[in-house]
């Protein structure tokens, strides 16, 4: 506090001191000087810091009360890599249109469309016998049709294997899976070649020629590995065919 006498009028009102009841001319005007260095850089830290921890409990208190959810750092080596859904070999057959599959002429395309037979799925689940109806020669046409579901059947059951090559196989009677996990690798690539020489051979293989002894062995270790999954699966049915 300091004391100093009054010149002049100023704007702020000063308070008189009284001394055992007589007023002095003096007055006493109470100032607030200005805080220290120090003290000033520690009310600025202070009062910055106040907003960041009350932030900070705010945000603690919604993460605990589940209003805010903590989102995760992408990976970058993720978020660039597109998520692809490749179809297997099953649906990729069944999708396919019968004059894509190779296995029958036009004519016969045409006739299975006309009975709503359009894709190798509906093949491999159509009734033969109600279909053969539609032709003039149904028993010809039964044995045909039979065939032609065998073949795509036995196509989605082994990986690698397309309708065409399943037909050769159908048509050297081997309709199945278990009839291929018993047959040797080499055998089997034989009798391929036996029956490319005939004359029916021909006409089913074609250009392409036959499937290659690598191809062959694949498709009897898939069969034997089917089968053995099977019995696995199944060995009371197994016993009972015993």
């Amino acid at each position: 506090m300091k004391r100093f006498p009054l010149r002049r009028r100023s704007p702020i009102s000063p308070t008189p001191l009284t001394h055992g009841g007589d007023s002095s001319r003096d007055v006493v005007l109470r100032l607030q000087l200005p805080p220290a260095a120090d003290e000033l850089a520690a009310a600025v830290q202070s009062t910055a810091a106040a907003p960041s921890v009350a932030m900070a409990n705010a945000v603690e208190t919604r993460l605990a009360s589940g209003t805010i959810q903590a989102q995760p750092v992408p990976n970058k080596a993720t978020t660039n890599r597109p998520s692809r859904v490749r179809s297997s070999h099953r649906e990729r057959i069944f999708a396919m249109r019968i004059e894509h599959l190779q296995i029958c002429n036009e004519k016969r395309v045409r006739l299975l469309a006309k009975v709503g037979v359009v894709t190798a799925g509906d093949l491999a689940c159509c009734n033969p016998e109600q279909i053969s109806r539609q032709y003039k020669s149904p028993g010809r046409a039964l044995r045909s049709i039979k065939r032609l579901r065998a073949a795509v059947r036995l196509a989605v059951a082994i990986d690698g294997m397309m309708p065409r090559d399943a037909l050769i196989l159908v048509a050297i009677h081997r309709r199945s899976v278990a009839s291929l996990a018993r047959e040797s690798a080499a055998v089997l690539h034989r009798d391929l070649e036996r029956f490319s020489l005939s004359s029916r051979g021909q006409r089913l293989v074609g250009h392409r020629g036959v499937p290659s002894l690598r191809r062959v062995k694949s498709w009897v270790g898939q069969c034997e590995q089917l089968v053995a999954h099977w019995i696995q699966n199944h060995p009371a049915e197994t016993q009972v065919a015993a």
